[in-house]
């Protein structure tokens, strides 16, 4: 697969949000699909990271029995997913998430591989499969196994496993329970916006954007992507030109113009 896991973690640019190094999320946890979109649906935009931990622990907005989970969720929920407006990823995440009519499972994967090493760890054997096939779950332990070098025992890179399969089944990759079969996901032009958008940060532009890792991870055909792009910038999720076959993309429709230089400096 193009733009491994491994190659683009060295150039995340992590002022925007994304997330290296050592420690994620999903040794212990899967993407919360389910309470990420309660959460949402609870707590309005431009909230700060504080008003989504209360909005877990004192309001119970996710209905959970113990104080002791709900602090724990909202730890973990805030560091996959970041739950900040201050943070670029996720106040664009946001903005697309409101305006997404289908693809929010795809947007919050995106979102959750910017944040989160271990789960990159597991994109290129899932993205590698063909639609039908099934998911070897040897494989998949060898694969997380050899990433991670010494950091797991043989228990926990079978948990790390078990929770990644989850979440590429709630992203729509994967389906089934004991079996997991591979299938596509279900895109919009909103989970293709975003996709470009986390490209952008780390520097691609124009029709390279179409072919980096965030943009694979929506397993669909490139004239795909280009139509979803398309779609995306009629709605104004972003600003796709193509002028004599040079195609050329902006995200001024979403980003503050010192949002713009910062980034134009920093690339």
């Amino acid at each position: 697969m193009p733009h491994s896991p491994a190659l683009i973690a060295e150039s995340l640019p992590g002022s925007w949000g994304f997330r290296t190094g050592r420690k994620g999320v999903h040794n212990s946890r899967t993407l919360s699909f389910e309470d990420l979109e309660m959460l949402l649906g609870a707590v309005p935009r431009g909230a700060s990271n504080e008003e989504y931990r209360r909005a877990v622990r004192e309001k119970n907005v996710l209905a959970k029995r113990t104080d002791s989970t709900r602090r724990y969720l909202g730890q973990r929920l805030s560091q996959l997913y970041g739950l900040d407006k201050e943070i670029l990823v996720f106040r664009v995440f946001r903005n697309y998430w409101e305006r997404a009519e289908h693809g929010r499972r795809v947007l919050a994967l995106l979102l959750a591989l910017a944040r989160d090493p271990i789960l990159r760890m597991t994109a290129s054997p899932i993205l590698d499969m063909e639609p039908g096939e099934h998911l070897d779950k040897a494989d998949l332990r060898q694969t997380i196994a050899e990433n991670a070098g010494d950091r797991f025992n043989e228990t926990s890179v079978k948990k790390i496993a078990q929770m990644t399969a989850s979440t590429w089944t709630q992203s729509g990759h994967l389906e089934g329970r004991t079996q997991k079969i591979r299938q596509r996901p279900d895109n919009s032009p909103v989970s293709s916006a975003y996709a470009l958008f986390l490209g952008h940060l780390c520097g691609h532009r124009g029709e390279l954007l179409f072919d980096t890792f965030w943009a694979h991870a929506l397993d669909c055909p490139e004239h795909e992507r280009m139509a979803l792009a398309r779609a995306g910038s009629r709605r104004h999720l972003l600003t796709y030109r193509n002028a004599g076959g040079i195609i050329e993309i902006d995200f001024d429709p979403v980003l503050s113009s010192e949002e713009r230089t910062r980034i134009r400096e920093q690339n």
